[in-house]
């Protein structure tokens, strides 16, 4: 019997030839791009512009649109990234604590954050092994931005896969227009502007195991996504949710093989090294499936056989779709992809991930803001361009003609909403303006001792944690040490009251600038 893959290979394997260019005439045609409907020419001028471009592609050589776009995302991302840096808005969670953590790997030493918590060994807490490869490259350019850039890189080159993966089915103008839609993405734009995660490795790997899985390459895919076992502890399960379009092509033996890997490694983490490292010898995440719990963080003391079956059989599938805010999630998940993803198994991919954070009570996961969405941009692109393929196969006419034009949907969704997502500050001044406060604050810390004890608050946490052992204010370590307070928007009175209080108890004002104040005790 014919493998039932080789007619989705047939579709996406062109651009894998030595000149990408293809009979289609442009980078990655692909047999579903030779067979579209041609629109008119709209005229000279449109034209012009057409020719201006095809001439430029040729010069810089066939399939250089994808690496392109990433150099201009990765541009982007690190100068958005590097000036929120600079104007003391990244924060001690998560930036100061990652940067804790790969200085840790970088002295080849255990993983430990003191601002998690001192002496915490965050492998503890989470299973990010990978952060280890960043070690000797921090060893080198010490300090904090070396993870903002290395996010930036990381997220940046995601941008190839996609972009091929467009150009298969597209051409080079719809290559563009998805390559930039991907890169504006409300998910990834919430994660670079969201200080530095480990999931930063798992974007690109995700996007190039896609990138092999629709050219039919699957054993190459698996390759791709083996690694997302080391980034965080849940990605082991997208791994076991890649059988699902396994299945729909018939491999069952290798679907087989992404359950038992994907799945195994989650058990692996979760019940035996997480809680072999965590002081409280458990996961530190099970408070989060007990309803029960309103306050949205999970006790770290709480076990699985401590929540009850009545909130696993009745309460947790509830929590799946109430309050509104799930349901408008998935909703901007599947809007840019004018709701075509749904039509790719592909999108099973993202079912694990939606599960986590919907059933647990930490009502951060639940929207678009922060870094959880990130690692579902490539499946739900991927899934957009295959599920445009097999639109392309549908015997309704208009259907056909909808796919023909389809990927304009992300980039016009992208725009509409870019205004509201971080990016889009790089358009205005303050962005590039570092205001006094800001200068009045490094008066103060550049007053800190190297390797001194520090606790710092939210702000100043990252600026120091490169050169002193930093805990997170009010958390105070024993013995001589200092006290970095910053004293401005909201937290003003509750400043004013520690400052009088750690006064109170043996320690003394070395330093003060409006914004900021230093305390050190002898």
């Amino acid at each position: 019997m014919e493998d039932r893959g080789t007619a989705h290979r047939a579709v996406h394997e062109r651009f894998e030839a030595s000149d990408p260019a293809g009979p289609a005439g442009g980078p990655g045609g692909s047999a579903v791009a030779e067979a579209a409907v041609v629109a008119p020419r709209t005229g000279e001028h449109d034209l012009g512009l057409r020719t201006v471009v095809e001439r430029a592609r040729r010069r810089v050589g066939p399939g250089a649109l994808p690496y392109l776009l990433a150099g201009l995302f990765f541009a982007i991302y690190t100068t958005h990234s590097l000036l929120r840096h600079r104007r003391m808005e990244t924060h001690a969670y998560d930036l100061g604590l990652f940067e804790q953590v790969v200085r840790a790997y970088s002295n080849f030493e255990a993983p430990v954050s003191d601002i998690r918590s001192p002496g915490f060994n965050v492998l503890g807490e989470h299973f990010h092994p990978i952060l280890a490869l960043l070690g000797p490259i921090y060893r080198i350019f010490p300090g904090a931005s070396t993870l903002l850039v290395a996010q930036a890189f990381l997220v940046g080159i995601s941008v190839i896969p996609i972009t091929r993966i467009a150009a298969r089915a597209f051409g080079p103008w719809g290559s563009a227009a998805l390559g930039i839609a991907y890169g504006l993405s409300w998910g990834i734009q919430s994660a670079i502007s969201f200080d530095f995660h480990e999931i930063a490795f798992a974007v690109p790997l995700l996007a190039f195991g896609l990138d092999r899985f629709l050219l039919g390459r699957h054993v190459q895919a698996l390759a791709w996504w083996l690694p997302l076992i080391l980034v965080k502890e849940d990605l082991g399960l997208t791994l076991a949710a890649a059988a699902v379009p396994l299945l729909a092509l018939r491999r069952w033996k290798l679907a087989a093989v992404h359950v038992l890997i994907g799945v195994a490694a989650f058990a692996l983490a979760i019940f035996v090294l997480l809680p072999a490292i965590n002081p409280n010898d458990t996961y530190a995440f099970w408070g989060n499936l007990d309803t029960s719990q309103r306050s949205g963080q999970a006790d770290p003391n709480t076990s699985l056989s401590q929540v009850p079956i009545s909130e696993l059989i009745v309460e947790l599938p509830k929590s799946m779709v109430y309050p509104s805010m799930k349901w408008m999630t998935l909703f901007m998940l599947l809007l840019p992809t004018g709701f075509i993803a749904l039509r790719s198994p592909i999108l099973a991919m993202i079912v694990p991930t939606i599960l986590w954070r919907f059933t647990s009570q930490n009502t951060f996961y639940w929207g678009t803001y922060f870094h959880y969405s990130a690692v579902l941009m490539p499946i739900v692109f991927a899934a957009f361009v295959d599920g445009v393929v097999k639109l392309r196969a549908s015997h309704v006419d208009w259907l056909r003609r909808y796919a023909v034009h389809a990927a304009i949907v992300p980039l016009a969704v992208s725009m509409a909403f870019a205004r509201d997502f971080p990016l889009m500050d790089l358009l205005h001044k303050r962005a590039w303006v570092v205001q006094d406060r800001v200068h009045s604050a490094h008066k103060v810390l550049d007053q800190i001792p190297d390797d001194a004890k520090v606790s710092a608050t939210m702000s100043f946490s990252p600026q120091l944690t490169a050169r002193a052992r930093v805990t997170d204010f009010p958390t105070i370590l024993p013995g001589p040490g200092y006290a970095a307070i910053e004293v401005w928007g909201d937290n003003k009175e509750w400043a004013r009251y520690w400052i009088a209080y750690l006064l109170g108890q043996g320690f003394t004002e070395v330093a003060r600038e409006p914004g900021a104040v230093l305390l050190k005790r002898d």
